[in-house]
């Protein structure tokens, strides 16, 4: 599956729950990790007055990025997981971007706090922004992964589809996801609200889209479920996950950026920013 998976951290609970959920998956698939630091200069520290305020102030930052880096790589080791470290300045973002292509990941994983709406836009998210441009899979965690250390990280997968190019290319990632972690899969189709009033030939359209997933599903000798939900499509997919105690969320997503992102609306974004489940947002993903 994955062969490399890049994280990122930043020192954070978030980012340090995501060290820590890239170590055990590439732990459990025999991936690599590449660990990266972006170095920027605190904005509460201001502009110092003299050129040796400024010396000490970037060797401090270095300093404490090179002591993140080297904790998640000790981690990474003590678990079996090959590390590549990686500290460099720059745009967080496009900087974390960058790498994954240099070092060719295949994944990347990032933490997140969940900030929403204009908050989420106006104080900016890395993981947002990563997610709307990134060519690879992106993964949004929130929390520590649980269970044993040995045991797969993923028993059941919901899988959102939509019929869409992006959303059947989701949907064979996803049974990759399922072979490489003896996964079940969840294969659920929402009909929006604004379908309801043509509610019977919306159902049996989707039926007939989830019943060829499943069909996918039985050649890759992955066991799936479908199921159908009606109404808002973030709130069913929220729902669904909770009710079938799915542990991992796979979204596709056409990668809308900044206002138009925001305007017109996100699903995964929605559902990354609101689920407590680990979110994976694909936009390309290609058949290995």
């Amino acid at each position: 599956m994955y062969k490399r998976i890049l994280v990122a951290t930043g020192g954070s609970p978030w980012s340090d729950a995501a060290v820590a959920y890239a170590i055990r998956l590439a732990a459990g698939i025999g991936a690599e990790v590449v660990i990266v630091t972006v170095l920027t200069l605190p904005v509460s520290y201001g502009i110092p007055e003299t050129g040796l305020e400024v010396d000490i102030l970037i060797d401090s930052v270095e300093q404490e990025g090179k002591e993140r880096v080297r904790r998640a790589a000790t981690y990474a080791t003590r678990a079996g997981v090959a590390a590549i470290p990686r500290l460099t300045w720059g745009n967080i973002p496009a900087t974390i971007l960058q790498t994954a292509d240099a070092e060719a990941c295949e994944l990347i994983i990032l933490g997140s706090h969940g900030l929403t709406g204009w908050k989420r836009l106006r104080l900016g998210s890395i993981s947002n922004a990563v997610a709307a441009k990134a060519a690879q899979p992106v993964l949004i965690v929130k929390q520590h992964p649980s269970g044993a250390p040995d045991t797969p990280l993923w028993r059941r997968l919901l899988v959102a589809t939509g019929g869409a190019v992006c959303s059947d290319a989701v949907v064979e990632h996803a049974l990759r996801l399922a072979q490489a972690q003896q996964s079940e899969v969840c294969l659920l189709h929402v009909v929006p609200a604004r379908s309801q009033r043509g509610a019977d030939p919306a159902i049996a359209t989707c039926r007939n889209m989830l019943t060829a997933a499943a069909a996918c599903a039985a050649a890759a000798g992955v066991l799936s479920t479908t199921h159908v939900a009606e109404g808002n499509v973030v709130t069913a997919i929220l729902d669904t996950a909770t009710r079938l105690q799915c542990d991992v969320l796979v979204l596709g997503s056409r990668g809308l950026t900044g206002w138009k992102r925001l305007m017109l609306g996100s699903i995964a974004n929605a559902v990354a920013a609101k689920v407590g489940q680990p979110v994976l947002i694909a936009k390309h993903c290609r058949a290995e």
